[in-house]
């Protein structure tokens, strides 16, 4: 199913016969500060398309005493969390200079290396901050959080003038550069396991029934939170086409088990729940149904069945409801 900000409603049959360190304190060493204010625009992680080498500008300000103290030179590189989404690539002048940590790569003021950032602020008379040009690029399908902003840290050394001691052991400047992307709460949602079907029961009686279970799942994949609902055309109860499932003799009774929920025809309908995102790799919800009545005493017919519509729905962001992760397999 394709990604789209609407409601899903999966129809399932039932059936049977019958290593950086912290920044250290201004004063005495030197240091810098970042400042973004970059907003891609719209995405749907679902979608064909994302964005490439959009461009970013980065603010890089320098500790500045004012009595002289100030920092000189700087060298450093972008760095996300291990854990972020995977796919993210920031460059400057045609370089890559983004890395996942624990990953590190060289820093130096003297020499610096390919994939990093240098800037020399010149003397006290000059001005403290500078306009670096990055570009963003987040390809398609990058696991992205609906209405959460991407932030990365600076990996730095710098060193200082007028008294301002150096860093020479690379140092974290963290969230320095903040990315707004709005990202659709866009949602996919199948039915992926195998048929719901309990085979012949014809010559199974009523204190065999609860033996007989029958299972599946509900794969989804979504952007930001959602919610799940459940219903039975026949109040769950199997009937034959032209029989009455009101009527004991034409219908067979099952449960069915769904996010922590049992229900059944004396059970009354399913309390809809509310799911935590579930990432673009997607998750499997287990649906399962049980028999409570055996077909030894029904009509014969081979062809009992029941429908179970289950309706997927992506919610707002920030949706305020309070959320968690769905049980999965």
């Amino acid at each position: 199913m394709s990604a789209c900000p609407r409601t899903t409603a999966l129809v399932i049959l039932l059936a049977c016969a019958g290593g950086a360190h912290p920044a250290r304190a201004t004063g005495n060493f030197c240091s810098v500060s970042g400042a973004t204010t970059a907003s891609l625009g719209n995405y749907n992680p679902f979608a064909g398309s994302g964005f490439t080498q959009v461009p970013v500008t980065l603010t890089l300000t320098r500790y500045n005493a004012d009595n002289g103290k100030t920092t000189r030179r700087v060298d450093f590189y972008i760095s996300r969390p291990l854990g972020s989404p995977a796919g993210f690539d920031v460059r400057y002048q045609g370089s890559s200079v983004l890395y996942t940590q624990p990953t590190t790569h060289p820093l130096s003021l003297g020499s610096p290396p390919s994939g990093t950032i240098f800037n020399d602020f010149g003397g006290n008379a000059k001005a403290d901050s500078v306009s670096l040009a990055l570009q963003v690029t987040v390809p398609p399908a990058t696991d992205l959080t609906a209405g959460a902003p991407v932030t990365f840290d600076i990996v730095y050394i710098c060193d200082g003038q007028g008294g301002l001691l150096s860093v020479s052991t690379p140092a974290t400047l963290a969230n320095a550069i903040t990315v707004q992307i709005n990202v659709l709460s866009a949602l996919q949602a199948s039915y992926a396991g195998p048929a719901l079907n309990f085979g012949e029961v014809g010559s199974l009686a009523d204190a065999q029934a609860s033996t007989v279970t029958v299972a599946g799942v509900v794969r989804v994949a979504s952007s930001g939170p959602y919610s799940v609902a459940l219903a039975s055309v026949n109040g769950y109860r199997m009937t034959y086409p032209g029989g009455n499932p009101a009527t004991p003799s034409q219908a067979i009774k099952y449960s069915t088990h769904f996010l922590g929920q049992t229900v059944d025809s004396s059970t009354g309908g399913f309390s809809s729940v509310v799911c935590s995102r579930a990432g673009t790799g997607g998750q499997n919800l287990p649906v399962s149904a049980t028999l409570e009545e055996g077909g030894r005493a029904k009509t014969p017919s081979p062809s009992y069945q029941d429908t179970l519509t289950i309706t997927v729905t992506p919610l707002t962001v920030p949706y305020n409801g309070g959320t968690s992760p769905c049980p999965s397999l």
